[in-house]
């Protein structure tokens, strides 16, 4: 990967996909939790067939938990609720699991906790045998 902290789509893809690939970087979930990269996060994040499956619904919780955690200063409610509403879309389980916690969230803010929405804690949960 040319840049961990900027990664291009077909970069991630490539690492999504390598069962082997240790993160690229430390934190490396914060450099991909961004809505810029919304369409590849809820592509891998919906492909039950993606090693790095967890990850990518990791970054999903990251996003809006993050945006809840500031107030929406770090991305507009607005551009939140079109995200779920694209992650609700896909029709995949984890992903409205996803959607479920956060509209949960949205409608009761004081529930955030910064282990389960930014350091995995709710995306690990869903993927325990």
């Amino acid at each position: 990967m040319k840049d961990p902290w900027n990664p291009i789509n077909e970069e991630l893809r490539e690492w999504a996909f390598d069962a082997d690939a240790l993160w690229p970087t430390q934190d490396f979930d914060l450099a991909v939790g961004e809505l810029y990269l919304s369409e590849i996060i809820l592509e891998l994040a919906s492909d039950d067939s993606c090693p790095k499956q967890r990850f990518f619904v990791r970054c999903a919780y990251l996003i809006v938990g993050d945006a809840v955690r500031t107030d929406y200063k770090t991305e507009s409610k607005d551009d939140v609720e079109v995200f779920l509403e694209k992650a609700e879309k896909t029709g995949n389980t984890f992903l409205l699991k996803f959607v479920e916690h956060s509209k949960d969230l949205i409608q009761k803010p004081s529930k955030f906790d910064y282990d389960q929405w930014c350091d995995g804690g709710l995306a690990n949960a869903q993927f325990k045998s």
